[in-house]
């Protein structure tokens, strides 16, 4: 008489959740960082519209150097105002412009989901001559929301 076997063994079953485990041990870490990184888009977008203002004001004024909040002018690109507005956004604490000779925007993240004032996102403007007048020609993002894989 053969006897059949069915299901499986024991080291089968083993070896089936010993490889469920390693992949949980690289997903599950790979997701926090990816959902982080979602969220801090946020604090990203913020900037965008205070960027945009920059670069108007300076393509109005034909390369002026200061197109912060205390240029005060009819083509003053950014308004204390724009500011606030960027800043309201929930995971948005702050956002600050220094719109010298070399703009730059600083977004401050809000101490929620796991962010601190700490982690916060710098872009700086580098400025090149074009055709004759000095222009904003990219952005550099740096700060210790990008140190930390953020952007």
């Amino acid at each position: 008489m053969v006897k059949v076997q069915k299901g499986f063994t024991l080291i089968e079953l083993m070896i089936v959740i010993a490889i469920i485990g390693i992949l949980a041990a690289v997903a599950v870490p790979q997701y926090s960082q990816y959902t982080k990184r979602a969220k801090y888009s946020e604090v990203k977008l913020a900037v965008s519209p205070i960027k945009s203002a920059v670069e108007l004001c300076r393509q109005r004024n034909a390369g002026a150097a200061d197109c912060g909040t205390t240029n005060g002018g009819i083509n003053s690109g950014v308004t204390t105002a724009q500011l606030t507005r960027a800043a309201s956004a929930a995971l948005v604490g702050s956002v600050t412009l220094d719109g010298g000779a070399t703009p730059v925007i600083t977004a401050i993240p809000a101490a929620a989901e796991g962010f601190t004032a700490a982690d916060t996102y710098v872009i700086t403007a580098t400025i090149a001559t074009v055709a004759g007048e000095e222009t904003i020609v990219d952005w550099v993002e740096s700060g210790a929301g990008c140190d930390n894989g953020y952007c």
